[in-house]
């Protein structure tokens, strides 16, 4: 199957963007995690928030990679050289891209140790 790219934006300030992502979502009653993990995106939109979907082989700049990290682009660029974050330079460039995929799993393992972080302090009454 070939992957098509299809690039559009919804606006979840408008009203019936939201009110159409609710219709749909409360269209799809099964517990499938393919059904589930499309009721929570277009829960997220009914709610307004912006929802950015890609393939987990797709490429963004280091400066994309730190929006989804909600991290600066200089504290990538950190990553990538401390080898946290694998990266691939364009051919006879300095430019980095760097998989969604490796970014997905480093936000989760900040996530991870954020959450254990917390439970740490919890437990220690802190």
């Amino acid at each position: 199957m070939a992957a098509h790219a299809h690039s559009t934006t919804l606006d979840p300030a408008d009203p019936v963007i939201r009110s159409g992502a609710r219709e749909l979502a409360d269209r799809l009653v099964g517990d499938t995690p393919v059904e589930a993990a499309m009721r929570a995106l277009l829960d997220d939109v009914a709610h307004g928030a912006r929802v950015v979907v890609l393939r987990a082989e797709d490429e963004v700049s280091p400066a994309k990679a730190a929006q989804i990290l909600g991290v600066t682009r200089q504290f990538v660029d950190r990553l990538c050289e401390d080898g946290v974050l694998p990266f691939r330079r364009l051919p006879g460039s300095r430019h980095r891209r760097i998989r969604v995929q490796d970014v997905v799993d480093v936000a989760t393992e900040r996530e991870e140790r954020r959450t254990g972080a917390d439970s740490i302090r919890a437990a220690l009454g802190a």
